[in-house]
């Protein structure tokens, strides 16, 4: 059976109120997806968002470890080069004790300059910042003093602690939907996470890439899936509710995200962009029998090792909607794939 992870996502303005119930929601919506045979929740990262989500994923997969017994927690992604190293490293090692080895690490390099511009830190370097910051944290979980010196941090004889639960460290996993990207996860990560945007040929090509380069760099490949659903009664009715994802594509279509592909070869804005067209080989959706078909495809076309699912976008739906939905996919379509 493919293990499968959830990724909650919502966002309101930001009061104390709201991002109360935001946390509690998160909570709510992991405790369902560890009771419905779920593998794993995993938290995003977003700075300077009117709706205030979310700025500390660690921290909110940790508070969803406390709140869970089995799943895997994580990020999905942690935007590593805006952090210090040896403050993840730290944190890592906390929440992976804290959870008996349930921690899951997924970083990104980030793409969004105005993330950047709060840190006060030149998007130019998020790739070498990135690969030194992975470097050290490797270093720290070792549990020996260390030296360390590159473009962006430099250390002597520094001693890390505590160490994770894991060995050697906890696992970490690296989004990526470039070239050079795909090479980097390949070199450097214990993993690879498929984006959820680009069509199931894009993956395909992507993960031919990225196995090949981990073979060269003489690293076991780890491919996790990641796909946005709306899953209704119907196909019909996965239409009649899909708005609120598609806001979220076509927000990707804007910052230019898409790699080309006949599927969209004709599409040249934003609003342009349909749900029919994007339910072609790229959204999970339907029935769960429809879905259950869509992802054999693509276990079959890309043989994951891993899949990440993403319900609940901007908008919707709703968080009683989204419990539902993550039980009917937990009891109808995980133990089928």
């Amino acid at each position: 059976m493919l293990p499968v992870g959830y990724l909650p996502c919502t966002q309101d303005p930001p009061s104390a109120a709201n991002m109360t119930r935001v946390l509690d929601e998160i909570i709510a919506e992991a405790q369902m997806a560890e009771t419905s045979g779920w593998d794993g929740c995993f938290i995003t990262e977003h700075h300077q968002q009117e709706d205030g989500y979310l700025p500390n994923p660690l921290l909110v997969a940790g508070l969803v470890g406390m709140k869970t017994q089995r799943i895997k927690v994580g990020t999905c992604v942690l935007l590593l080069p805006l952090h210090h190293p040896v403050h993840v490293a730290e944190d890592c090692a906390v929440i992976d004790l804290a959870t008996r080895g349930r921690l899951v690490l997924s970083i990104g390099v980030g793409y969004q300059p105005h993330d950047f511009d709060a840190f006060e830190i030149p998007v130019s370097e998020r790739a070498t910042r990135t690969e030194e910051a992975l470097e050290v944290m490797r270093r720290s979980w070792g549990g020996k003093r260390f030296s360390f010196s590159g473009k962006h941090f430099h250390y002597n004889d520094t001693l890390v602690t505590p160490t994770p639960f894991q060995k050697p460290g906890v696992p970490v996993w690296m989004a990526s939907w470039t070239p050079p990207g795909l090479r980097r996860a390949a070199k450097l990560a214990d993993g690879w996470i498929a984006d959820p945007v680009q069509s199931l040929p894009v993956i395909k090509d992507f993960a031919n890439r990225y196995r090949e380069a981990a073979a060269k760099a003489g690293r076991k490949p780890h491919i996790c899936l990641m796909r946005d659903a709306v899953i209704a009664n119907s196909m019909q009715d996965a239409e009649a509710e899909s708005e609120p994802t598609m806001y979220t594509h076509r927000f990707y279509f804007q910052y230019g995200a898409y790699m080309p592909d006949d599927y969209l070869k004709d599409v040249k804005s934003p609003e342009a962009l349909s749900f029919r067209q994007c339910a072609q080989d790229r959204l999970i959706v339907g029935s769960p029998d429809d879905c259950l078909e869509q992802l054999t495809k693509w276990k079959e076309a890309i043989q994951p090792d891993y899949l990440i699912i993403r319900f609940r976008q901007p908008g919707g739906p709703s968080h009683q909607k989204t419990l539902e939905a993550i039980r009917l996919f937990g009891e109808k379509v995980i133990p089928k794939l």
